[in-house]
């Protein structure tokens, strides 16, 4: 599987089993805000705080 991250995009490429266990990673990866301990984290607020793609 492959993945790819530019600017506000996220792009996964694989297998439907594969795509969606990556879904279900970074859905289990936790909140962003501490306050909110009980909302997941949205694909936006994923991509907002990712660390940039090292080239």
């Amino acid at each position: 599987m492959k993945q790819y991250s530019v600017s506000s995009q996220l792009m996964l490429v694989g297998k439907a089993w594969e795509i969606r266990h990556q879904l279900r990673l970074l859905a289990r990866q936790g909140p962003v805000r501490k306050a909110e301990k009980n909302c997941a984290r949205t694909l936006g607020e994923y991509l907002e705080h990712r660390r940039p793609v090292s080239r």
